[in-house]
């Protein structure tokens, strides 16, 4: 008589058929998102995740987010076909694209307009100032973003009683900590930042789940 079936034993807990994929998007060359982005970027690496940044060479020197173990890519922002080609390119085997703030934001719901195997997050860092595009619009621009996004992530809570308000379906507190000064690898992130990194790090977990 044949032994019976036997089921395959679970993955350990914890334990990825691959690793996740997450294209980290940044359309300026602020000093503030660029050194989260780094700190986040190496934070995620170290937790097995594979990073992609697209960003403007301004916004850091590829060899620093090659330092923090990311994949860089060079976003040519002044020409948005070409940007979005890029952006398209390198999400077709991702598994999140994570934009930080409006511009970025734009960019990347552009880019995924009508795929639906990569879920868009972004990050609001500060209140939105676009030169020369008058408030009315910028608003517009806002409501376009957050209802694209799956869930925006807000660095104060303003901001997050804003992006309800705009429509989004999933807006949450997730206050951002800059990486901490010091002689450390380069992008390596502080205290606060690693409890940032773990934040958004559940967040993209939820949303890779079935």
């Amino acid at each position: 008589m044949p032994p019976p079936p036997t089921t395959p034993a679970p993955p350990p807990a914890g334990a990825r058929e691959r690793p996740l994929h997450v294209v980290q998007v940044l359309s300026d060359a602020g000093a503030e998102p660029g050194g989260h982005v780094r700190s986040l970027a190496a934070g995620l690496v170290a937790r097995g995740v594979r990073v992609t940044v697209c960003a403007p060479p301004a916004a850091g020197p590829a060899r620093e987010f090659a330092g923090a173990g990311a994949h860089f890519a060079s976003l040519p922002v002044r020409r948005r076909a070409r940007a979005l080609a890029v952006l398209r390119s390198v999400s077709a085997p991702a598994d999140v694209m994570h934009a930080h703030g409006l511009g970025a934001g734009l960019l990347a719901a552009l880019a995924l307009r009508g795929r639906d195997g990569v879920a868009l997050v972004v990050t609001w860092h500060a209140r939105a100032r676009l030169v020369g595009v008058p408030a009315p619009a910028v608003r517009l621009l806002e409501r376009r973003v957050v209802r694209a996004a799956r869930v925006v992530l807000g660095a104060t809570s303003e901001l997050v009683d804003r992006a309800r308000r705009h429509g989004a379906r999933d807006a949450r507190l997730a206050p951002v900590a800059l990486p901490a000064a010091g002689d450390g690898p380069v992008g390596a992130p502080g205290d606060g930042e690693a409890a940032t990194v773990a934040h958004v790090l559940s967040v993209y977990d939820e949303l890779r789940a079935p």
